[in-house]
């Protein structure tokens, strides 16, 4: 399933749909509604569980103790995830990814303020590393996401607003390995990196994909599910010749059910939907659509510029899936409950 997320001050009298061809999209202004007294500051990291629940991180303003919340797999029904309290909340909560261990989901958060946690759905802490965990210390450090591969025990830290490394640890106990990779690079290196925002294991590969967001690529590595001492370079996935060359790709969400569909949302804004070999078929402009219907792009594009993502003080935003219009001759159609969802 799909779900695009960013904020809005209300909805349009006029649907707001984006995309191109087959792969339209329409807000929904129903959907993904924060509970009672949630302060959408910054929002962040998405997932979905085994049930196609959503899960949400967010930044709040101090006043809003939360920064997770849960949904039902059709957007509605928001509530807060308490069981870590401001242990797991305080600070600014940013990457978000869920894996399946034994049988058993779990959440790994990554937070700018240096503190990195494992937990269960509910937020309950199973394991929490703050501050400096032994690498490099004249290093700047403010990680932004894991990459989880499901084959194996290490997992890979982005430092996307700090160092520019990839720093690998221990799932079961959140250890550093004393391994470190990338470090900070321009577009003529590979395995180096200008903002390393996004990591993420591709099914679609078996590889790893770290959005190198300033250098406007994908870059793939290959790794050891048995051992931390391999990250070697396999190839890059240029996205300056279809989303021109200020782009700023933030993350890389599969989908390897739907014909290896993936999609990425951008600094600015649009969200490019990519088909299985990360070409660009469709690009929704969020924030050129909500700019069009009066919505509250002032603050959208205060927020854009400083998190990836534009947020309301109550609201995140779905957008559902469109049927285009039919082709002459084609008898073709496309689900209009179908979804899509950025992860930033």
């Amino acid at each position: 399933m799909f779900s695009l997320v960013s904020v809005v001050s209300g909805a349009a009298d006029a649907p707001i749909i984006g995309g191109w061809g087959d792969f339209r999209y329409q807000y929904d202004p129903t959907k993904m509604v924060g509970p009672p007294g949630a302060s959408l500051t910054n929002c962040h990291g998405l997932v979905t569980d085994k049930d196609k629940n959503i899960y949400l991180t967010y930044q709040n303003d101090g006043t809003d103790k939360n920064c997770l919340i849960k949904w039902q797999p059709d957007g509605t029904g928001g509530e807060y995830m308490t069981g870590g309290g401001t242990a797991l909340c305080d600070g600014t909560p940013h990457g978000l990814k869920i894996a399946t261990e034994d049988g058993k989901q779990y959440l790994y958060h990554a937070n700018n303020n240096q503190k990195l946690t494992k937990t269960t759905l509910d937020g309950t802490i199973v394991w929490q590393v703050n501050g400096n965990f032994g690498q490099d210390p004249k290093l700047p450090y403010r990680p932004t996401w894991f990459a989880l591969p499901p084959d194996s025990k290490y997992i890979y830290l982005c430092d996307g607003y700090g160092s520019n490394n990839v720093y690998v640890f221990d799932r079961t106990d959140g250890h550093w390995t004393n391994v470190t990779y990338g470090g900070k690079g321009d577009r003529t290196q590979h395995g180096k990196f200008a903002t390393n925002h996004g990591c993420t294991w591709d099914p679609r590969n078996s590889k790893i994909a770290v959005s190198d967001r300033a250098n406007s690529r994908f870059e793939y590595f290959d790794y050891d599910p048995a051992s931390p001492n391999k990250f070697e370079y396999s190839h890059t996935d240029d996205q300056r010749p279809t989303m021109g060359s200020g782009t700023l790709p933030c993350n890389l969400r599969m989908y390897p059910d739907q014909d290896g569909r993936a999609i990425s949302p951008d600094l600015a804004g649009p969200v490019s939907v990519l088909d299985k070999d990360n070409k660009v078929i469709s690009v929704v402009a969020v924030s050129d659509l909500l700019a069009e219907q009066k919505h509250d792009v002032r603050r959208a594009a205060r927020t854009h510029a400083r998190s990836t993502r534009a947020p309301h003080a109550d609201r995140c935003h779905r957008v559902s899936r469109r049927s285009p219009p039919p082709r002459p001759g084609s008898t073709r159609t496309t689900p209009s409950s179908s979804t899509m969802a950025t992860w930033l």
